[in-house]
Protein backbone atom coordinates (compact mmCIF):
# COMPACT_ATOMS: atom_id res chain seq x y z
CA UNK A 1 0.00 0.00 0.00
CA UNK A 2 1.32 3.30 -0.81
CA UNK A 3 2.09 6.24 1.45
CA UNK A 4 -0.88 8.21 0.28
CA UNK A 5 -3.37 5.73 0.39
CA UNK A 6 -2.42 4.94 3.46
CA UNK A 7 -2.70 8.24 4.80
CA UNK A 8 -6.50 8.35 3.25
CA UNK A 9 -7.28 5.09 4.83
CA UNK A 10 -6.20 5.99 8.26
CA UNK A 11 -7.73 9.49 8.12
CA UNK A 12 -10.78 8.66 5.49
CA UNK A 13 -13.26 10.37 8.33
CA UNK A 14 -11.52 13.80 9.13
CA UNK A 15 -11.57 14.09 4.86
CA UNK A 16 -14.86 13.38 4.62
CA UNK A 17 -15.93 16.15 7.36
CA UNK A 18 -13.34 18.52 5.30
CA UNK A 19 -15.27 17.74 2.07
CA UNK A 20 -18.13 18.72 3.51
CA UNK A 21 -16.95 21.65 5.37
CA UNK A 22 -15.21 23.21 2.05
CA UNK A 23 -18.74 22.91 0.27
CA UNK A 24 -20.77 23.76 3.17
CA UNK A 25 -18.91 27.01 4.53
CA UNK A 26 -19.29 28.82 1.02
CA UNK A 27 -23.28 28.04 0.80
CA UNK A 28 -23.38 29.19 4.70
CA UNK A 29 -21.50 32.49 3.83
CA UNK A 30 -23.65 33.30 0.64
CA UNK A 31 -26.91 32.18 2.40
CA UNK A 32 -25.10 35.09 5.25
CA UNK A 33 -24.29 37.44 3.21
CA UNK A 34 -28.12 37.09 1.37
CA UNK A 35 -29.84 37.48 4.64
CA UNK A 36 -27.92 40.91 5.76
CA UNK A 37 -28.77 41.95 2.24
CA UNK A 38 -32.18 41.78 2.89
CA UNK A 39 -32.16 42.83 6.35
CA UNK A 40 -30.54 45.90 4.61
CA UNK A 41 -33.21 46.47 2.51
CA UNK A 42 -35.59 45.62 5.57
CA UNK A 43 -34.76 48.46 7.22
CA UNK A 44 -35.03 51.21 4.26
CA UNK A 45 -38.69 49.31 4.16
CA UNK A 46 -39.40 49.98 7.64
CA UNK A 47 -37.33 53.47 8.07
CA UNK A 48 -39.50 54.48 5.07
CA UNK A 49 -42.64 53.34 6.55
CA UNK A 50 -42.31 54.97 9.97
CA UNK A 51 -44.57 57.73 10.34
CA UNK A 52 -43.21 59.06 13.53
CA UNK A 53 -39.99 59.66 11.04
CA UNK A 54 -41.59 59.92 7.33
CA UNK A 55 -44.95 61.77 7.94
CA UNK A 56 -46.75 61.52 4.52
CA UNK A 57 -45.96 58.68 1.41
CA UNK A 58 -43.14 57.12 0.51
CA UNK A 59 -42.79 55.57 -2.83
CA UNK A 60 -39.51 53.96 -4.04
CA UNK A 61 -39.20 51.67 -7.38
CA UNK A 62 -36.52 49.52 -6.64
CA UNK A 63 -33.98 48.91 -3.93
CA UNK A 64 -31.12 46.64 -3.49
CA UNK A 65 -28.42 46.01 -0.90
CA UNK A 66 -25.41 44.59 -0.18
CA UNK A 67 -25.00 42.54 2.94
CA UNK A 68 -22.25 45.38 4.54
CA UNK A 69 -25.40 47.88 4.89
CA UNK A 70 -24.87 49.55 1.59
CA UNK A 71 -28.34 50.29 0.25
CA UNK A 72 -29.08 51.34 -3.00
CA UNK A 73 -32.73 52.61 -4.42
CA UNK A 74 -34.68 53.77 -7.68
CA UNK A 75 -37.14 56.66 -8.05
CA UNK A 76 -37.77 57.59 -4.81
CA UNK A 77 -40.52 60.22 -3.97
CA UNK A 78 -41.94 61.57 -0.71
CA UNK A 79 -45.02 63.56 -0.02
CA UNK A 80 -46.15 65.00 3.13
CA UNK A 81 -49.49 64.34 4.57
CA UNK A 82 -51.21 67.74 2.36
CA UNK A 83 -49.79 66.27 -0.55
CA UNK A 84 -46.47 68.61 -0.81
CA UNK A 85 -43.73 66.54 -2.63
CA UNK A 86 -40.62 67.34 -0.52
CA UNK A 87 -38.26 65.04 -2.18
CA UNK A 88 -37.81 63.20 -5.43
CA UNK A 89 -34.50 61.17 -5.95
CA UNK A 90 -33.86 59.72 -8.91
CA UNK A 91 -31.07 57.63 -7.86
CA UNK A 92 -29.20 57.20 -4.54
CA UNK A 93 -27.68 55.14 -1.73
CA UNK A 94 -26.37 54.94 1.56
CA UNK A 95 -24.19 52.94 4.44
CA UNK A 96 -25.80 51.53 7.35
CA UNK A 97 -23.39 50.50 9.64
CA UNK A 98 -23.11 46.91 9.42
CA UNK A 99 -23.68 45.65 13.15
CA UNK A 100 -26.89 47.75 13.04
CA UNK A 101 -28.03 45.61 10.29
CA UNK A 102 -27.13 42.07 11.86
CA UNK A 103 -28.87 43.41 14.77
CA UNK A 104 -31.76 44.79 12.91
CA UNK A 105 -31.48 48.07 15.19
CA UNK A 106 -31.42 51.31 13.71
CA UNK A 107 -31.40 54.71 15.07
CA UNK A 108 -29.68 58.12 14.80
CA UNK A 109 -26.40 57.11 14.29
CA UNK A 110 -27.06 54.14 12.35
CA UNK A 111 -26.65 55.76 8.48
CA UNK A 112 -23.04 57.20 8.22
CA UNK A 113 -23.03 58.23 4.63
CA UNK A 114 -25.83 59.40 2.00
CA UNK A 115 -25.21 60.00 -2.15
CA UNK A 116 -27.95 61.34 -4.24
CA UNK A 117 -27.83 62.09 -8.32
CA UNK A 118 -30.25 64.21 -9.87
CA UNK A 119 -32.11 64.78 -6.48
CA UNK A 120 -34.89 67.02 -5.60
CA UNK A 121 -35.03 68.11 -1.99
CA UNK A 122 -37.83 70.40 -0.83
CA UNK A 123 -36.55 71.81 3.20
CA UNK A 124 -39.38 73.47 4.95
CA UNK A 125 -38.71 75.59 8.27
CA UNK A 126 -40.59 76.76 10.73
CA UNK A 127 -39.79 80.19 12.16
CA UNK A 128 -37.16 79.17 14.76
CA UNK A 129 -35.68 77.66 11.73
CA UNK A 130 -36.22 74.55 13.16
CA UNK A 131 -36.50 71.73 9.70
CA UNK A 132 -40.18 70.63 9.75
CA UNK A 133 -41.75 67.20 7.65
CA UNK A 134 -39.83 64.57 9.97
CA UNK A 135 -42.85 64.38 12.55
CA UNK A 136 -46.81 64.71 11.97
CA UNK A 137 -48.32 68.52 13.05
CA UNK A 138 -48.75 68.65 16.57
CA UNK A 139 -46.45 65.42 17.41
CA UNK A 140 -44.75 66.14 20.63
CA UNK A 141 -40.80 66.07 20.86
CA UNK A 142 -40.58 63.21 23.06
CA UNK A 143 -41.69 60.19 21.73
CA UNK A 144 -44.48 58.38 23.55
CA UNK A 145 -43.79 54.68 24.69
CA UNK A 146 -45.18 52.44 21.78
CA UNK A 147 -45.34 48.61 21.77
CA UNK A 148 -42.02 47.35 20.50
CA UNK A 149 -41.84 46.39 16.51
CA UNK A 150 -41.39 42.96 16.24
CA UNK A 151 -37.34 42.14 15.90
CA UNK A 152 -36.87 45.67 15.29
CA UNK A 153 -35.46 48.53 17.50
CA UNK A 154 -35.55 52.35 16.37
CA UNK A 155 -33.03 54.02 18.94
CA UNK A 156 -32.61 58.52 18.93
CA UNK A 157 -34.87 59.13 16.11
CA UNK A 158 -36.30 62.44 18.71
CA UNK A 159 -32.88 63.91 18.74
CA UNK A 160 -31.96 62.29 22.01
CA UNK A 161 -28.75 61.05 20.21
CA UNK A 162 -26.41 63.09 17.96
CA UNK A 163 -26.98 62.54 14.19
CA UNK A 164 -23.60 62.27 12.07
CA UNK A 165 -23.33 61.61 8.22
CA UNK A 166 -21.57 62.39 5.45
CA UNK A 167 -24.05 63.94 2.87
CA UNK A 168 -23.39 63.86 -0.82
CA UNK A 169 -25.88 65.57 -3.19
CA UNK A 170 -25.16 65.54 -6.79
CA UNK A 171 -26.53 67.76 -9.59
CA UNK A 172 -30.28 68.41 -8.08
CA UNK A 173 -32.02 71.03 -6.68
CA UNK A 174 -32.32 72.55 -3.12
CA UNK A 175 -36.10 74.35 -2.31
CA UNK A 176 -36.00 75.60 0.97
CA UNK A 177 -38.78 77.89 2.78
CA UNK A 178 -39.39 79.54 5.95
CA UNK A 179 -42.46 81.47 6.78
CA UNK A 180 -41.26 84.25 9.09
CA UNK A 181 -43.60 85.69 11.52
CA UNK A 182 -41.99 89.50 12.26
CA UNK A 183 -39.89 91.72 10.89
CA UNK A 184 -36.95 90.29 12.61
CA UNK A 185 -38.38 86.91 11.27
CA UNK A 186 -39.11 88.02 7.59
CA UNK A 187 -40.47 85.28 4.86
CA UNK A 188 -37.78 83.87 3.08
CA UNK A 189 -38.01 81.60 0.12
CA UNK A 190 -35.10 80.07 -2.27
CA UNK A 191 -34.59 77.47 -5.05
CA UNK A 192 -30.98 76.78 -6.09
CA UNK A 193 -30.67 74.53 -9.26
CA UNK A 194 -27.58 72.91 -10.42
CA UNK A 195 -26.31 72.03 -6.96
CA UNK A 196 -23.70 69.85 -5.69
CA UNK A 197 -23.55 69.47 -2.00
CA UNK A 198 -20.88 68.05 0.27
CA UNK A 199 -21.65 68.16 4.09
CA UNK A 200 -20.64 66.15 7.50
CA UNK A 201 -23.17 66.39 9.26
CA UNK A 202 -22.85 66.55 13.62
CA UNK A 203 -26.55 67.45 15.45
CA UNK A 204 -24.44 67.96 18.79
CA UNK A 205 -21.73 69.79 17.27
CA UNK A 206 -20.11 71.60 13.62
CA UNK A 207 -21.33 70.66 10.32
CA UNK A 208 -19.29 71.36 8.02
CA UNK A 209 -21.14 72.44 4.33
CA UNK A 210 -19.78 73.20 0.81
CA UNK A 211 -22.53 73.95 -2.11
CA UNK A 212 -22.17 75.61 -5.15
CA UNK A 213 -24.97 75.85 -7.29
CA UNK A 214 -26.60 78.20 -10.60
CA UNK A 215 -30.12 79.30 -11.27
CA UNK A 216 -30.55 81.16 -7.35
CA UNK A 217 -33.78 81.83 -6.92
CA UNK A 218 -36.90 83.46 -4.88
CA UNK A 219 -36.33 86.01 -2.33
CA UNK A 220 -33.42 86.96 -3.92
CA UNK A 221 -32.51 85.87 -7.86
CA UNK A 222 -28.71 85.21 -8.54
CA UNK A 223 -27.27 83.19 -11.55
CA UNK A 224 -24.73 81.40 -9.37
CA UNK A 225 -24.39 80.71 -5.34
CA UNK A 226 -21.76 79.59 -3.49
CA UNK A 227 -21.52 78.53 0.51
CA UNK A 228 -19.35 77.49 2.48
CA UNK A 229 -18.67 76.91 6.33
CA UNK A 230 -20.21 75.52 9.26
CA UNK A 231 -23.40 75.34 11.23
CA UNK A 232 -22.57 75.06 15.35
CA UNK A 233 -25.52 73.17 17.38
CA UNK A 234 -23.25 72.96 20.27
CA UNK A 235 -25.45 76.49 21.62
CA UNK A 236 -28.63 76.56 23.01
CA UNK A 237 -29.04 78.12 19.68
CA UNK A 238 -27.52 77.07 16.79
CA UNK A 239 -25.31 79.57 15.31
CA UNK A 240 -23.62 80.53 11.49
CA UNK A 241 -20.29 81.05 10.25
CA UNK A 242 -20.77 81.17 6.57
CA UNK A 243 -18.86 81.94 3.02
CA UNK A 244 -21.44 83.16 1.04
CA UNK A 245 -21.17 84.78 -2.63
CA UNK A 246 -23.77 85.36 -4.74
CA UNK A 247 -23.11 86.33 -8.56
CA UNK A 248 -24.83 87.95 -11.04
CA UNK A 249 -27.68 89.19 -8.17
CA UNK A 250 -30.64 91.07 -9.39
CA UNK A 251 -31.60 93.68 -6.49
CA UNK A 252 -34.81 94.05 -8.64
CA UNK A 253 -36.04 90.21 -7.23
CA UNK A 254 -36.04 91.75 -3.44
CA UNK A 255 -39.57 93.13 -4.68
CA UNK A 256 -39.37 96.67 -2.81
CA UNK A 257 -39.52 98.93 -5.79
CA UNK A 258 -36.33 99.63 -7.43
CA UNK A 259 -36.91 98.70 -10.48
CA UNK A 260 -33.19 97.59 -11.66
CA UNK A 261 -31.87 95.55 -14.85
CA UNK A 262 -28.48 95.49 -13.71
CA UNK A 263 -26.77 92.61 -11.49
CA UNK A 264 -24.27 92.79 -8.48
CA UNK A 265 -22.08 90.67 -6.88
CA UNK A 266 -22.32 90.47 -3.49
CA UNK A 267 -20.22 88.09 -0.77
CA UNK A 268 -19.13 88.18 2.70
CA UNK A 269 -19.20 86.50 5.96
CA UNK A 270 -22.81 84.46 7.41
CA UNK A 271 -23.23 84.61 11.42
CA UNK A 272 -25.77 85.41 14.03
CA UNK A 273 -28.46 82.80 15.40
CA UNK A 274 -30.29 80.31 13.37
CA UNK A 275 -33.24 82.17 13.29
CA UNK A 276 -31.60 85.65 13.41
CA UNK A 277 -28.86 85.72 10.46
CA UNK A 278 -26.42 88.65 10.10
CA UNK A 279 -24.58 89.23 6.82
CA UNK A 280 -21.16 91.29 6.00
CA UNK A 281 -19.40 91.59 2.67
CA UNK A 282 -19.18 93.99 0.30
CA UNK A 283 -21.39 94.18 -3.42
CA UNK A 284 -20.10 95.53 -6.54
CA UNK A 285 -21.93 96.38 -9.75
CA UNK A 286 -19.89 96.94 -13.29
CA UNK A 287 -22.66 99.30 -14.18
CA UNK A 288 -25.99 100.66 -12.58
CA UNK A 289 -28.49 102.71 -13.86
CA UNK A 290 -31.30 104.86 -12.04
CA UNK A 291 -33.28 107.33 -13.62
CA UNK A 292 -31.70 109.44 -15.44
CA UNK A 293 -28.06 108.38 -13.57
CA UNK A 294 -25.68 106.22 -14.65
CA UNK A 295 -22.90 104.71 -12.35
CA UNK A 296 -20.02 102.67 -13.08
CA UNK A 297 -17.24 100.97 -10.94
CA UNK A 298 -20.00 100.44 -7.86
CA UNK A 299 -18.07 99.18 -4.67
CA UNK A 300 -19.37 99.01 -1.36
CA UNK A 301 -19.92 97.45 2.01
CA UNK A 302 -22.93 95.93 2.19
CA UNK A 303 -24.63 94.11 5.65
CA UNK A 304 -28.28 92.38 6.59
CA UNK A 305 -30.09 91.68 9.40
CA UNK A 306 -33.80 91.55 10.26
CA UNK A 307 -35.48 91.79 7.27
CA UNK A 308 -33.15 94.94 6.09
CA UNK A 309 -30.38 95.30 3.91
CA UNK A 310 -28.19 97.93 3.66
CA UNK A 311 -25.15 99.40 1.47
CA UNK A 312 -22.54 101.83 3.12
CA UNK A 313 -19.17 103.27 1.95
CA UNK A 314 -20.05 102.65 -1.69
CA UNK A 315 -18.15 104.61 -4.22
CA UNK A 316 -18.89 104.92 -8.09
CA UNK A 317 -18.39 106.66 -11.01
CA UNK A 318 -20.67 109.21 -13.16
CA UNK A 319 -20.36 111.21 -16.01
CA UNK A 320 -16.66 112.31 -15.10
CA UNK A 321 -17.04 112.62 -11.82
CA UNK A 322 -17.40 110.28 -8.72
CA UNK A 323 -19.78 109.43 -5.87
CA UNK A 324 -20.21 108.70 -2.27
CA UNK A 325 -23.17 107.20 -1.04
CA UNK A 326 -25.11 104.39 0.96
CA UNK A 327 -28.82 102.72 0.71
CA UNK A 328 -30.88 100.19 2.11
CA UNK A 329 -33.79 97.97 1.35
CA UNK A 330 -36.09 96.72 3.56
CA UNK A 331 -38.01 93.30 2.60
CA UNK A 332 -40.49 93.93 5.13
CA UNK A 333 -41.65 97.63 4.39
CA UNK A 334 -41.11 97.00 0.97
CA UNK A 335 -38.92 100.11 0.90
CA UNK A 336 -35.62 101.26 -0.30
CA UNK A 337 -33.65 104.60 0.05
CA UNK A 338 -30.37 106.36 -1.39
CA UNK A 339 -28.36 109.18 -0.47
CA UNK A 340 -25.52 110.05 -2.35
CA UNK A 341 -22.68 113.03 -2.60
CA UNK A 342 -21.20 113.39 -6.04
CA UNK A 343 -17.93 115.63 -6.86
CA UNK A 344 -16.91 116.91 -10.26
CA UNK A 345 -19.44 115.36 -12.66
CA UNK A 346 -20.22 117.06 -16.05
CA UNK A 347 -23.14 119.43 -15.96
CA UNK A 348 -23.70 118.84 -19.49
CA UNK A 349 -23.23 115.24 -19.44
CA UNK A 350 -26.22 114.86 -17.19
CA UNK A 351 -28.32 116.70 -18.39
CA UNK A 352 -27.63 115.50 -22.07
CA UNK A 353 -26.83 118.89 -23.07
CA UNK A 354 -23.27 119.42 -24.77
CA UNK A 355 -23.67 123.48 -24.80
CA UNK A 356 -23.51 123.46 -20.98
CA UNK A 357 -19.86 123.51 -19.48
CA UNK A 358 -19.26 123.17 -16.18
CA UNK A 359 -18.56 120.89 -13.14
CA UNK A 360 -20.97 120.47 -10.38
CA UNK A 361 -21.20 119.16 -6.84
CA UNK A 362 -24.06 117.12 -6.12
CA UNK A 363 -26.44 116.02 -3.10
CA UNK A 364 -29.47 113.67 -3.94
CA UNK A 365 -31.65 111.54 -1.46
CA UNK A 366 -34.35 109.18 -3.04
CA UNK A 367 -37.15 107.09 -0.78
CA UNK A 368 -39.68 104.64 -2.15
CA UNK A 369 -42.21 102.47 -0.29
CA UNK A 370 -44.59 100.16 -1.66
CA UNK A 371 -46.72 99.76 1.08
CA UNK A 372 -47.12 103.20 1.60
CA UNK A 373 -47.15 104.43 -1.99
CA UNK A 374 -44.96 107.03 -1.99
CA UNK A 375 -41.63 108.10 -3.68
CA UNK A 376 -39.58 111.34 -3.01
CA UNK A 377 -36.19 112.40 -4.58
CA UNK A 378 -35.11 115.55 -3.00
CA UNK A 379 -31.46 117.18 -3.55
CA UNK A 380 -28.84 120.13 -4.39
CA UNK A 381 -26.53 121.29 -6.44
CA UNK A 382 -24.00 123.96 -7.08
CA UNK A 383 -21.13 124.14 -9.53
CA UNK A 384 -17.77 126.48 -10.81
CA UNK A 385 -17.79 128.34 -13.58
CA UNK A 386 -18.52 127.26 -17.09
CA UNK A 387 -20.50 128.76 -19.89
CA UNK A 388 -23.67 127.89 -21.62
CA UNK A 389 -23.62 128.46 -25.61
CA UNK A 390 -20.71 130.44 -25.09
CA UNK A 391 -22.28 132.71 -22.38
CA UNK A 392 -19.99 132.29 -19.27
CA UNK A 393 -21.45 132.11 -16.16
CA UNK A 394 -19.68 131.93 -11.72
CA UNK A 395 -21.33 129.40 -11.21
CA UNK A 396 -25.35 127.27 -10.77
CA UNK A 397 -27.09 126.51 -7.63
CA UNK A 398 -30.26 125.32 -6.37
CA UNK A 399 -32.45 122.55 -4.76
CA UNK A 400 -34.52 120.63 -6.65
CA UNK A 401 -37.74 117.74 -5.40
CA UNK A 402 -39.82 115.55 -7.23
CA UNK A 403 -42.75 114.15 -5.73
CA UNK A 404 -44.98 110.89 -6.81
CA UNK A 405 -44.02 109.10 -10.37
CA UNK A 406 -45.97 108.51 -13.66
CA UNK A 407 -48.84 110.83 -14.25
CA UNK A 408 -48.50 112.06 -10.94
CA UNK A 409 -45.04 113.03 -10.74
CA UNK A 410 -43.90 116.53 -9.90
CA UNK A 411 -40.75 118.33 -9.68
CA UNK A 412 -39.76 121.90 -8.36
CA UNK A 413 -36.77 123.36 -8.15
CA UNK A 414 -36.15 126.18 -5.20
CA UNK A 415 -33.27 129.14 -4.79
CA UNK A 416 -32.19 128.36 -8.28
CA UNK A 417 -29.34 130.86 -8.85
CA UNK A 418 -26.88 131.49 -12.29
CA UNK A 419 -23.99 133.78 -10.98
CA UNK A 420 -23.01 136.26 -13.94
CA UNK A 421 -20.55 138.63 -14.26
CA UNK A 422 -22.95 141.61 -14.28
CA UNK A 423 -24.99 139.81 -11.41
CA UNK A 424 -27.46 137.11 -10.44
CA UNK A 425 -30.59 135.66 -11.71
CA UNK A 426 -32.88 133.91 -9.29
CA UNK A 427 -36.27 132.20 -9.24
CA UNK A 428 -37.69 131.54 -5.45
CA UNK A 429 -39.41 128.25 -7.28
CA UNK A 430 -40.85 126.68 -10.75
CA UNK A 431 -41.89 123.17 -11.70
CA UNK A 432 -42.40 121.10 -14.04
CA UNK A 433 -45.80 118.84 -13.79
CA UNK A 434 -47.30 116.66 -16.40
CA UNK A 435 -44.48 117.56 -18.77
CA UNK A 436 -45.73 121.58 -18.25
CA UNK A 437 -43.10 124.15 -16.99
CA UNK A 438 -44.84 126.76 -14.29
CA UNK A 439 -42.35 129.36 -13.52
CA UNK A 440 -42.57 131.82 -11.00
CA UNK A 441 -41.08 135.08 -10.60
CA UNK A 442 -37.45 135.26 -11.62
CA UNK A 443 -34.98 138.66 -9.99
CA UNK A 444 -31.69 139.92 -11.79
CA UNK A 445 -29.88 140.88 -8.20
CA UNK A 446 -26.83 142.76 -8.05
CA UNK A 447 -25.46 143.76 -4.32
CA UNK A 448 -28.24 144.99 -2.15
CA UNK A 449 -30.62 145.50 -5.20
CA UNK A 450 -33.27 143.17 -6.94
CA UNK A 451 -35.22 143.88 -9.85
CA UNK A 452 -37.95 141.41 -11.21
CA UNK A 453 -37.39 140.90 -15.06
CA UNK A 454 -40.60 138.11 -15.17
Amino acid sequence: MSIINKFIHQHKRWLKVGCMLLVAVPVIVYGLLLFLSYRAAGIFNYVAEHRQLFPGTVTVERISATPWGRVSFENLVWKDPEGVLLAEIPSGEFQIKPWDVLLRRVGSRSVTSVRMEGAYLHLIFNEHMELTGFRPPGEPKQEQKKKKEPGFSMVGLKGERTFKCQVEFRGGTIEAEAPGNTKKSPRRHFVIGHTDLVGKINTRGKTHLNLSGGQFSGTVEAGAFYLSGELDFAPEVPTYDFFIKLADCNPESLDVGMKLKDVATVEGRLTGELPKPVFDGKIAFKELNLPALKFTEVTGGCHYEEGRFTAHEVGAKIFGGTVEAKGYFDLEEKAWGLILQGQNIRAGKAVRNAALKCRVTLNLQMEESRLRNTKLIRGDFQSGPGSYHLVPFNGLSGKFEQVGSGKDKKITFRDAVISLATGDVTTDAFSIENGKLNLGPIYLREGDESLRIR
